[in-house]
């Protein structure tokens, strides 16, 4: 009887099909990096939503959102409309008892006149614009902020009622409008906006430029800036063939408001005023009824619901600095020295869905 020879295979490492028990274990190898490597980037994406950082008796959490606001490109294109939770805002809010007071708005009137926010002005003529422009009184404002918090507000035909609509570094309205409505009045600029917009207008890729629209959308609107954003400003309106006039003080924009705030306050406000600030004061010299909308500089309600730290995506300059990475700003103190002006019936802060308090 013949014999069958049986002879092992040659393990020869340097041939690809050598060893069926090498090659298992390299897949389990390339298995294991591809799970350990889904898993970073998990935790990556997750890790922003749990990073605390406090300010004061404050508690103030960047989310995801924030976190890809601040690290992904804008996108100029309206955004998808998701649904958000109902959002509770607690002793974050503004209290609901509360009317208005004439005697407590001329109080605080007598202190912000010395500002001469709507006297005294500079003016600049952008564009063709002919005519003479001048702040008059008006019966009732609202200075409009951009937090997120206006998203759902539906407090767009509200704010559009108001005689004297003032609106902070151009936002965006085309597509908002329910909710921010689509009059404007003023715009005040922050020092650094203009030079965004100046960039954004010299853009090659005129698909990148957010900022041609949300002039159009606020034209006749009055333009107020610090004297030194007057260059930036023209350089954008020439480039949108567009006309506005164009206000700032003879100083900086900036200039008084903390020690007129601190006197208003009876104590000491810290820190660069913010521009909203700025507005909210302008608005007691020349407004009867002022109301606030917009203003939260939270990205968390009191059930830690995410908030935007704005209603609208930013551009394709630069990623927008939040308050959080930009300590010069006091924004929880400002929060609370507008909520003790509502207090005491100066002006109606607004946060939530109108008709709600």
């Amino acid at each position: 009887m013949a014999v069958t020879k049986v002879e092992s295979w040659p393990q020869n490492k340097n041939f690809a099909g050598s060893s069926p028990c090498g090659s298992t274990k390299r897949l389990r190898k390339f298995l294991m990096f591809a799970t350990l490597l889904t898993a970073f980037y998990m935790l990556i994406w997750q890790v922003p939503r749990y990073f605390n950082i406090t300010y004061g008796e404050t508690r103030v959490v960047p989310t995801r959102s924030v976190y890809r606001y601040l690290n992904q490109p804008a996108q100029p294109s309206r955004p998808a409309q998701p649904s958000r939770p109902t959002l509770v805002f607690g002793n974050l809010a503004p209290e609901s008892a509360w009317q208005f007071r004439p005697d407590a708005l001329t109080d605080v009137r007598n202190i912000t006149a010395k500002l001469n926010l709507t006297t005294k002005l500079r003016k600049w003529k952008l564009g063709n614009y002919t005519e003479d422009v001048h702040i008059g009184h008006y019966n009732t404002c609202a200075v409009v902020g951009n937090s997120g918090v206006l998203l759902g507000s539906q407090c767009g035909s509200e704010i559009d009622s108001m005689d004297y609509v003032i609106r902070i570094d151009l936002p965006a309205i085309k597509g908002y409008e329910k909710d921010v409505g689509k009059r404007t009045s003023m715009v005040i600029f922050n020092l650094k906006g203009p030079d965004r917009i100046r960039q954004s207008a010299l853009f090659k890729n005129r698909s990148q430029d957010v900022y041609e629209s949300r002039f159009r959308s606020a034209e006749g609107a009055v333009l107020f800036a610090d004297k030194r954003s007057r260059k930036n400003i023209e350089t954008a309106v020439k480039a949108y063939k567009l006309s506005f006039p164009l206000l700032s003080r003879p100083g900086k924009l900036r200039t008084g408001i903390s020690g007129t705030a601190s006197e208003i306050a009876n104590k000491k406000m810290k820190g660069t005023p913010s521009v909203g600030l700025v507005s909210v004061l302008m608005m007691t010299t020349f407004c009867d009824h002022p109301y606030m909308y917009g203003f939260y500089p939270f990205t968390e309600d009191a059930n830690n619901n995410s908030i935007l730290y704005h209603y609208y995506p930013g551009d394709f300059v630069d990623p927008p600095l939040h308050h959080a990475f930009a300590p010069k700003h006091k924004m929880n103190q400002e929060y609370d020295f507008n909520r003790e002006l509502h207090k005491r019936g100066v002006l109606k802060m607004q946060i939530g869905p109108c008709g709600k308090q």
